[in-house]
């Protein structure tokens, strides 16, 4: 004998609805029973650790320091010597392979790094170096080899053996005006640190 459609949806109906009531009693005595160990004050069986967790935190960005002064970072020993801008009358007949538009100028920042590593050799190059501006604009240093012909002790990086020195200029190109000038290494910052090198200007 066949059973009827309907009385086999009103005994799943009445399975669902006791599984319905069995959950909900569920529910309200786990919470009435966390309720009852949070009032009595007794520990709610989960382990703890009394191993104090090491704070994280990134790196703090110093402040800018003053031309002469030096900044230790990433195994370098950066100094800022010395700032020429405008630069127009320093660069010279250097200038004229990048022509510059109207309202720009020369912005020269004459670096000294010392690679102080225990055993490698360091490396960088012109571009890893960046101006900002007080309004908060970045500019680049421009290629070294677009001026090396015509203008002596422009900075070219690459790598700097343990203990040695590398010194040159950076060359940048700014809109005239411009306020608040800091040298930033690296340009693209990393977890590494960042270092900040007031131009004075």
């Amino acid at each position: 004998m066949q059973k009827s459609p309907v009385g086999f949806s009103g005994a799943l109906l009445i399975v669902v609805v006791l599984c319905l009531c069995a959950l909900l009693l569920y529910q309200k005595a786990l919470l009435a029973g966390i309720q009852w160990k949070l009032n009595s004050n007794r520990p709610l069986g989960l382990p703890t650790s009394t191993t104090p967790i090491p704070s994280f935190s990134f790196p703090t960005v110093s402040a800018p320091v003053a031309v002469g002064k030096e900044v230790i970072i990433n195994h370098l020993g950066i100094t800022v010597t010395q700032v020429i801008y405008p630069a127009g009358q320093y660069m010279g007949k250097a200038a004229w392979p990048s022509v510059l538009q109207e309202g720009k100028e020369y912005l020269v920042v004459e670096i000294k790094v010392r690679c102080i590593s225990s055993g490698e050799k360091c490396h960088l190059t012109e571009f890893d170096f960046g101006v900002e501006t007080k309004g908060g604009q970045d500019y680049p240093a421009e290629l070294s080899g677009n001026y090396s012909d015509d203008l002596k002790g422009v900075f070219e990086g690459g790598e700097i053996e343990p203990g040695k020195n590398m010194s040159g200029s950076l060359i940048f190109i700014l809109p005239k005006g411009e306020k608040g000038l800091t040298l930033i290494y690296p340009r693209l910052f990393t977890f590494g640190g960042l270092a900040k090198f007031s131009l004075g200007k």
